[in-house]
């Protein structure tokens, strides 16, 4: 019952995220590019895990020459968040979001016949919504309070995620379209790495209560993700804006037929996502019935199937009506 209702909660902002991203860049990726890289975003958060837990536990593995750096000692006050630091860089930054540029590529390479530049952008958000997604729902499963800490991670981790997919898109557009191809692939990568360990390491120094005054550097450290947050919003604004240029004729071509074949694919395909969510959870309830007894709250368990059966029809109807345009 809580991982379904985990899954809605965590998915349908990234559906109604990819949504807007897709009118307003262009609207002329193809639903077959989109959903092929969200389901790769969803599978690679689990080798990204498996990663980060080796480099985290792992004798084998030592990052102390980091620890002795100048860099490392100037940000991290003395080595007292050197932790935080590696944790948040090398291994969360750094594997998750080479993992999501090889996720990319790997949807360019399959596609590659038919994957025009603007493409990219949707198809880098969308692997990491994905991603965002099962982050989302394993970290929340976990937690004591695991309705406040999905709500919490569904304002601020996915949008993160979302800006960052952005962002490498921005520069695989760059790289598509300029002469410093290289260098901007490479920006592909460094550029949502960095941000994103930035973020990773603002977020573990805010949820302590370490540092001289107490709480002075929590406090700083939480204004300061807040303003980077606002920063790569206005910046993801930005190259939305860019890249929605290369796609301006086949974004005026959607609106002048009204209602595009992809778009109502998109919603049936939200409507049946969300409308096996609500059976499994009904499911769940007439099992019980007859003997077979989860570790299930059934009030919980009744409402979240029923709203999501009744949120399936409303899209399914969103779907319909679009094809009758």
């Amino acid at each position: 019952m809580a991982m379904s209702g985990l899954i809605l909660v965590a998915f349908t902002p990234v559906f109604l995220w990819i949504k807007y991203l897709h009118e307003n860049a262009g609207g002329s990726a193809p639903a077959r590019h989109i959903w092929p890289a969200l389901l790769l975003g969803v599978a690679i958060s689990y080798p990204a895990m498996t990663i980060e837990d080796f480099l985290a536990r792992s004798p084998l593995v030592s990052f102390a020459w980091l620890y002795e750096s100048f860099v490392v000692e100037a940000v991290t006050l003395g080595g007292t968040f050197a932790h935080y630091f590696l944790r948040a860089y090398v291994i969360g930054g750094f594997v998750e979001e080479f993992l999501k540029l090889m996720a990319v590529l790997a949807v360019l390479w399959v596609f590659r016949a038919s994957v025009r530049p603007v493409s990219l952008l949707l198809i880098a958000v969308a692997v990491s919504g994905g991603f965002a997604a099962i982050e989302n729902i394993l970290i929340s499963a976990n937690a004591a309070d695991w309705g406040r800490t999905a709500l919490l991670r569904t304002l601020v981790s996915l949008p993160t995620h979302i800006f960052l997919g952005v962002f490498m898109g921005f520069f695989l557009v760059l790289a598509w379209k300029w002469r410093w191809r290289y260098a901007m692939a490479c920006l592909a990568f460094l550029v949502p790495a960095l941000l994103h360990g930035t973020s990773n390491y603002l977020l573990a120094i805010g949820e302590t209560q370490l540092g001289p005054p107490p709480g002075a550097v929590h406090a700083a450290a939480r204004f300061c993700f807040g303003m980077l947050l606002l920063a790569e919003a206005l910046l993801a604004m930005v190259a939305v804006s860019r890249v929605s240029r290369f796609g301006a004729g086949a974004k005026r071509a959607v609106r002048a037929l009204g209602r595009d074949a992809p778009s109502v694919a998109f919603w049936t395909t939200v409507a049946l996502f969300v409308g096996i969510i609500g059976l499994v959870n009904l499911l769940s309830l007439g099992l019980q019935v007859v003997g077979v007894r989860f570790p299930t709250n059934v009030n919980t368990t009744f409402v979240i199937g029923a709203t999501s059966l009744v949120y399936a029809f409303v899209i399914g109807g969103h779907a319909r009506r679009a094809a009758g345009d």
